[in-house]
C-alpha cells in the first residue's frame, strides 16, 4: 500500500513521465521548481531506508539474493499475479522500462531478494518510515494533487479487495488497513495536514468497511473453493458473527401487519408494520414473486429463490456498512403465503416473499411519510426539477453506491428510477444528496456458477435493461453481469438530465411497446444516437455527457474487450477501475 502511494506521488507530480522529450517540461513544473531539493532529499532517504533494510536483513540471514531466471522482475504483471494485486498497464510499462534499463547494465544479470526468515518487527518499522516519508513527499503537493493521489490509491486497493475472496487474505487487508490508520492518527507524527489526514483515514475506514462487508458475503456465498472457514478470532477481528447466525432471518408472517387494501396489490412494495418486543415497528416490504418459478427450463425453484432471498437479506442486514453503500437496513423477510395451506392452494398474490427493511433513524426525516421514488418524481408535474447541482449529486451518489455493490461481486439487475428510493424530510423536501438503492427482487451472486433468475415479461422495465437482457428475448436472453448493470446506470442518467422518464425522453408510447418488443430493443441505439448524447451534455455539461455515453455504449469504453468474462478477477477489476476513473469519478468532477 505505501508502495502504491509512493507510485501514485510519482503519476501525480508528473515524475512517472520523465524522459528525455519532456524533462525540461516536468522538471520546471511547480513542484519540481519550487521543491527539487527536497524531492531529491526524500527520493535519497526512501532509497538509504530500503538499502540499510536490506543491508541488516541480509547479514542476519533473512534475505537471500537470487538470480532472476524465470524473468519476474522484467514481467511485472507476473508477480502482480501472483500477489493478486491490479497492475495498471501504465504502471507494467514503466516497469518493464526500468528493469530494462537495469539489464543493459547489470553484467551479471538481474537480481532479486527472498525472504529466508520473515523480520515481523523489522518490516513493521520500515513501513512505518516509509510511510512518514511518502507523508512528506505527499505534503509537498497542493491539495488538489493530495486528493488526486488519495483517489488514486483508493482506487488501486478497491482492485486488491476484488482480487481476493479468502477470509485469511481480507483479514490480511482489513489488518494493513487498521495499521496505516493508526500510523496516520491525530497523535501520530504524519506531518499532513489535518484536513488531508482526516480525509485519508475516512477513505481508509470506508475501504476497511467494504472490506468487512465482502469477508461477510464469503462467508453466506463463498467465491473461493470450498467452504468459508473462520475462526472466532478472525470473526471478531472482522467485526463478522458467528458462522451460520446472520442467515437466520427468516421471520414469521403473523409478525408482520400490511394493510388489507395494500395486501390485494401487486404493488413492488408497501408499507407495513413489524411486531417486536418493544410494541409495532413501521417498516416497508419489497416483494419478491415465486409464483412463475418450475415450469421453465433452468428457472430457480422455490427453495432456490428463498436461498437466494436469505443471502439477500443477509447481506443488506450486516453492519457496518460502507457510508457510499446506499442500501436501506434489512431486518428479514418473510412467505407471504399461509404455512398451513397446501401450496397449490395459496392464492397467486401470496405467493411472494417480503423483504422487511428498516426506515432510516435520522431525525431530520418525516416519520409517517412512505419513501418515495424518482420515477414517482420525475412523473409528478408539482415537483421543481432539481438543480443542475443536485442531479449531479444524485447521479454520483448512485453511481458510487453501484461501484461498492459491484466490488462485493453482487449484481442488482434490477437498476431503474422506480428502485432509487428518497424519505422526505419534515418539512416535506427531498434531499437528493441521500438517495437509497431498492429494488434487489432479482439480486445475485455475481459468479459465473449463479443461476440467473429471470425477470417477468415488462416492457416498461426493459426500458432499462440493456438490449441482450431484456425479457422479450426469451431464450436468447443473456447472463445478467456488472456491465449491464452499468447501462441501466446510464439510462437513469439520461431521465436526469432532462428530468423526464425515458419513454417520455424517446417519445415512446409504453402502450404501444408492450405489443411492440422491438421498440425496446431500440433505445440503446436511440440513446447513443449522437443529437441525444450531445443533449445531454447540453443540459449537464461535458463530462457527465462522457460518462453518460460510456455507460450505455460499454465494451471499450468500460475497458472491456470482446470475449471478456466479467464474472473473472482479472476482467472485474479492469472494469471496476475503468468504471471509476471514467463514470463515478467524472461525475464527481462536474462543476456547475
Amino acid at each position: 500500500m505505501e508502495q502504491q502511494r509512493l507510485f501514485a506521488w510519482s503519476e501525480t507530480s508528473g515524475l512517472l513521465d520523465l524522459d528525455a522529450k519532456n524533462q525540461d517540461k516536468i522538471l520546471n513544473s511547480n513542484v519540481f521548481n519550487l521543491h527539487r531539493q527536497t524531492v531529491l532529499d526524500l527520493l535519497v532517504q526512501i532509497r538509504c531506508l530500503f538499502d540499510e533494510f536490506t543491508e541488516y536483513q541480509q547479514k542476519h540471514n533473512n534475505l537471500s539474493t537470487v538470480q532472476d531466471d524465470d524473468g519476474i522482475l522484467s514481467a511485472p504483471e507476473k508477480d502482480a499475479k501472483l500477489a493478486n494485486y491490479p497492475m495498471t498497464e501504465r504502471k507494467r510499462d514503466f516497469i518493464k522500462k526500468a528493469m530494462l534499463g537495469l539489464k543493459t547494465k547489470s553484467v551479471e544479470g538481474i537480481t532479486r531478494l527472498r525472504w529466508t526468515s520473515f523480520d515481523k518487527a523489522g518490516f513493521e518499522r520500515l513501513l512505518a518510515r516509509f510511510s512518514i516519508l511518502n507523508d512528506n513527499m505527499t505534503n509537498i503537493l497542493d491539495h488538489s494533487l493530495q486528493v488526486e493521489i488519495r483517489n488514486t490509491v483508493q482506487d488501486t486497493n478497491r482492485g486488491v479487495l476484488l482480487l481476493h475472496h479468502k477470509i485469511a487474505d481480507l483479514s490480511h487487508l482489513v489488518l494493513a488497513l487498521k495499521s496505516q490508520l493508526d500510523a496516520g492518527s491525530p497523535g501520530g507524527p504524519s506531518p499532513m495536514s489535518r484536513l488531508e489526514r482526516e480525509a485519508n483515514a475516512d477513505a481508509l475506514r470506508q475501504l476497511s468497511r467494504l472490506a468487512k462487508f465482502k469477508a461477510f458475503n464469503e462467508t453466506i456465498d463463498p467465491k473461493s473453493e470450498g467452504p468459508a472457514v473462520i475462526d472466532e478470532a478472525a470473526a471478531k477481528f472482522l467485526e463478522l458473527a458467528k458462522p451460520g447466525h446472520q442467515r437466520n432471518l427468516f421471520i414469521p408472517r403473523y409478525l408482520i401487519e400490511v394493510d388489507p387494501e395494500v395486501d390485494e396489490s401487486d404493488e413492488p412494495r408497501c408499507e407495513a408494520l413489524m411486531k417486536t418486543a418493544d410494541g409495532k415497528k413501521k417498516v416497508w416490504i419489497e416483494w419478491k414473486d415465486y409464483d412463475n418459478t418450475g415450469p421453465q427450463p433452468g428457472s430457480l425453484s422455490k427453495a432456490d429463490i428463498i436461498e437466494r432471498v436469505r443471502k439477500l437479506a443477509a447481506l443488506l442486514n450486516h453492519s457496518p456498512k460502507p457510508e457510499a453503500f446506499r442500501t436501506p437496513h434489512c431486518l428479514g423477510f418473510f412467505d407471504k403465503a399461509d404455512p398451513n395451506m397446501p401450496e397449490d392452494d395459496v392464492d397467486i398474490l401470496d405467493r411472494r416473499l417480503g423483504l422487511i427493511f428498516e426506515r432510516p433513524s435520522d431525525e431530520n426525516l418525516d416519520t409517517t411519510r412512505p419513501p418515495v421514488s424518482l420515477r414517482e418524481l420525475l412523473q409528478d408535474p408539482k415537483v421543481r426539477k432539481p438543480r443542475v447541482t443536485e442531479r449531479v449529486l444524485l447521479a454520483h451518489a448512485i453511481s458510487n453506491c453501484l461501484l461498492y455493490l459491484h466490488a462485493v461481486h453482487w449484481l442488482h439487475k434490477g437498476l431503474r428510477s422506480h428502485n432509487v428510493l428518497f424519505f422526505l424530510t419534515r418539512d416535506g423536501h427531498v434531499d437528493y444528496r441521500q438517495p437509497y438503492l431498492s429494488g434487489f427482487d432479482f439480486s445475485r451472486p455475481g459468479g459465473s456458477d449463479e443461476m440467473t433468475d429471470a425477470p417477468g415479461d415488462d416492457a416498461e422495465h426493459d426500458l432499462y435493461r440493456h438490449p441482450n437482457a431484456q425479457s422479450n428475448r426469451r431464450r436468447e436472453r443473456e447472463r445478467s453481469k456488472k456491465s449491464f448493470d452499468i447501462y441501466s446506470l446510464g439510462v437513469i442518467l439520461v431521465e436526469l438530465a432532462h428530468w423526464q422518464p425515458i419513454e417520455e425522453v424517446l417519445d415512446i408510447d409504453i402502450r404501444r411497446a408492450r405489443g411492440r418488443p422491438d421498440v425496446v430493443r431500440k433505445v440503446r441505439d436511440a440513446l447513443l444516437a449522437e443529437d441525444r448524447v450531445a443533449a445531454v451534455g447540453a443540459d449537464m455539461g461535458e463530462r457527465f455527457e462522457d460518462a453518460t455515453r460510456r455507460c450505455l455504449a460499454g465494451g471499450e469504453d468500460l475497458g472491456l474487450r470482446d470475449g471478456d468474462d466479467e464474472t473473472e478477477d482479472e476482467v472485474a477489476e479492469r472494469l471496476s477501475i475503468k468504471f471509476y476513473k471514467e463514470v463515478v469519478k467524472r461525475l464527481e468532477d462536474v462543476v456547475v
